[in-house]
């Protein structure tokens, strides 16, 4: 375990120089714009996160970072499983951060001294800061799509190569069009039964909940990415 919070603390001060300059604008801007027209704009930082995944790779294949589990005592498992526990960590940090982003943006309330009051921009401004479950949703959606994201990306960059990642992404997307289409056929022909999602909560309590059971869910998902990965890598040096 300490090898890999050293491979991981070995990630971020790759990417630092590169990163967290724009990651602080961002943070700054971003968070301004929060307090003063929406809580829910804290929930694009997530967005900026990725600065600090994907420089590593190009970094890495140019300063030949790859070699060096060759020369250290670290295994190359160590060095995967650190990856993917890396690209989780930036992200659920953002998303502590956006949270108290949030907090503060809706305990201060600066809407109320801009001017006009009492027009159409203002009044959606003062119902998007009530809507509290609405701000929750998007942060804990966008923390999820990005992070499975970016972990499904470095298996496949990982496994088939940085070069195909394009092909990667083409491959992908089709196939996730053809079982859209075959899913929307069966099921207006009867031919599949009909599932039905599950509500949101209702309540912002029950909207955290579910927050939290997406992180623990993403959590798994890297770290299943992160070992299907260490295990397929492993068969190429035996």
């Amino acid at each position: 375990m300490k090898d890999i919070l050293n491979i991981m603390r070995f990630d971020f001060l790759t990417a630092k120089p590169l990163a967290l300059g724009g990651m602080i604008f961002t943070v700054v801007l971003f968070g301004i714009l929060s307090m003063l027209f929406s809580p829910l704009i804290a929930s694009y930082i997530t967005f900026a996160s990725m600065i600090f995944v994907i420089p590593l790779q190009g970094i890495a294949d140019k300063s030949g970072f790859h070699k060096l589990y060759g020369i250290l005592p670290v295994k190359r498992r160590s060095i995967t499983r650190a990856r993917f526990l890396y690209i989780f960590l930036v992200h659920f940090l953002t998303e502590l951060l956006e949270a108290v982003i949030i907090c503060i943006a809706k305990g201060a309330e600066l809407y109320r001294f801009l001017p006009n009051q009492e027009g159409e921009t203002m009044i959606m401004v003062k119902e998007s800061f009530a809507d509290t479950r609405l701000t929750l949703l998007m942060m804990f959606g966008i923390f999820t799509a990005l992070c499975v994201l970016f972990s499904y990306m470095e298996m496949m960059g990982q496994i088939h190569g940085r070069e195909n990642e394009f092909k990667i992404i083409m491959i992908t997307i089709g196939v996730i069009s053809l079982l859209a289409f075959l899913f929307t056929f069966l099921s207006e022909h009867d031919l599949i039964p009909v599932i039905k999602l599950p509500n949101l909560p209702e309540s912002v309590s029950g909207m955290i909940t579910l927050g939290a059971v997406l992180n623990v869910i993403v959590f798994g998902i890297c770290l299943l990415f992160g070992e299907i990965t260490a295990n397929k890598l492993a068969k190429r040096e035996l």
